[in-house]
């Protein structure tokens, strides 16, 4: 018997030419758009309704997840209960989510039980029935979810960052009370729905909800989703209109949120910064990339790995229309709260040096170009970058121009990017925990 070679590592290869697959574009009979990947081997697709309209665009942040629970808990043919039974014996899956100006919901099923389940979806979507009942669970379950989320102080410095960085009264940076939750009517639900989710169009005249067939997809799958989809009435007097309010940052640079007795604090820390629009946006996520957003980055390095002041530190990029965010997210012992963002402050300076070495820059770029090359992986992923593409604003070619950037990235082009859209002076933090113990600690 041979055994394997536990001493020599495996070669590392380089991934070679990457692109995505395009997509093949569809008009339904009513002037739905209907969005193609075929794509694989297995008798299996993903149906995705894309709307426009999301958090920004609603009265309430919680508001949109609870209508389009409620959408799928009973319809003017249907019960919930019958919804449920028939998606559960045919092995579909309903999944549904909201962001910040976009709602979406996925039916997963086979093939061969497509046309038993997709004509539910299509009912949810038209003909839901808005039961009292359901409504008030769902109600009660989100501000026990809330309730839950309060108790924790990364939910208070969340909370806190995003109103430092976005604005105080901003749409995106607002937070529901289980109060409010509670006092939602079932008519909100309603008023929710018919100006966001059922099929209407916008101001130019054009659909505001776009469908995404992903999967091995047949003539007989798309005949079915014309069948089903294509004879949806479109009002052409709806359609929600986009709200896009810039962001406007805070001056406070350090807020502190006591919760006395929490054992750590969350700490969060961000920088306004350019947008997906510009030029430099790639180039910037994939400096964020090397400061916080892998295991073996620069933040998880020194602050984890060395210093032992937190279990995991990451940063992260937010391209949203409004502006650009760059965060920084970790919790921490009491104790070490000051300490960390001071070395969390030098590694952001440290950027602009351009001190990366080789090894670095090769870690920095096999992992950029692994992340990306996982786009690939199914056609269920491949479509999500097409529906990122709508739901992000990314541009055409995007695909294209990260794997450019990766390939073409330098110590001397990631110095000059920190330089020019990294300023610490414009550094914004937020730590909710016991901050009164911290300072004793300190002291």
């Amino acid at each position: 018997m041979q055994h394997p070679d536990r001493k020599t590592p495996p070669q590392v290869s380089s991934f070679g030419h990457l692109s995505v697959p395009s997509i093949r574009v569809m008009t339904l009979d009513n002037g739905l758009p209907l969005k193609v990947i075929d794509h694989g081997s297995q008798d299996v697709c993903r149906l995705t309704c894309v709307w426009d309209g999301g958090i920004a665009e609603s009265p309430s942040i919680s508001l949109p997840t609870m209508t389009l629970s409620l959408m799928q808990e009973g319809t003017r043919h249907h019960s919930g209960v019958e919804i449920a039974d028939r998606i559960e014996f045919n092995g579909a899956r309903i999944a549904s989510g909201v962001n910040s100006h976009h709602a979406f919901m996925n039916l997963f099923t086979l093939n061969s039980r497509a046309d038993n389940v997709m004509p539910l979806l299509a009912e949810m979507i038209v003909e839901p029935s808005f039961p009292e009942r359901e409504w008030g669970v769902i109600k009660e379950k989100t501000a026990r979810t809330i309730e839950l989320l309060r108790e924790k102080v990364e939910y208070y410095a969340t909370c806190e960052i995003n109103r430092l960085l976005m604005g105080d009264n901003h749409p995106l940076a607002r937070m529901d009370t289980p109060d409010n939750v509670l006092s939602m009517t079932v008519d909100d639900a309603a008023r929710n729905y018919e100006g966001t989710y059922r099929p209407g169009r916008n101001g130019e005249g054009a659909p505001t909800m776009t469908l995404y067939l992903a999967g091995h997809v047949t003539p007989e799958l798309e005949e079915l989703v014309n069948r089903t989809f294509g004879s949806i009435d479109i009002d052409s007097s709806r359609g929600v209109e986009l709200k896009f309010v810039p962001f406007k940052a805070e001056n406070d640079s350090r807020r502190l949120i006591e919760m006395e007795g929490m054992l750590q604090s969350a700490v969060r820390m961000g920088i306004p910064t350019i947008s997906r629009q510009h030029p430099d946006y790639i180039e910037l996520r994939l400096l964020i990339m090397a400061l916080g957003g892998y295991f073996g980055s620069r933040l998880m390095r020194n602050i984890r790995e060395d210093k032992g002041y937190t279990y995991g530190i990451q940063s992260y990029l937010l391209g949203h229309p409004e502006g650009g965010l760059m965060q920084i997210a970790t919790s921490t012992d009491n104790r070490y709260v000051d300490v960390l963002i001071d070395e969390s402050i030098k590694e952001i300076e440290r950027l602009g040096t351009g001190d990366f070495t080789t090894g670095e820059m090769q870690r920095l770029q096999r992992y950029a170009m692994s992340s990306l090359a996982s786009t690939l992986d199914s056609a269920f992923d491949i479509m999500d970058y097409y529906i990122n593409q709508k739901v992000a604003f990314t541009p055409d070619k995007y695909f294209e121009q990260q794997v450019d950037a990766i390939n073409s990235l330098t110590p001397q082009r990631l110095a000059e990017v920190a330089r020019e859209h990294l300023s610490v002076d414009k550094l914004t933090i937020a730590v909710a925990g016991d901050c009164v113990n911290s300072a004793n600690a300190r002291s």
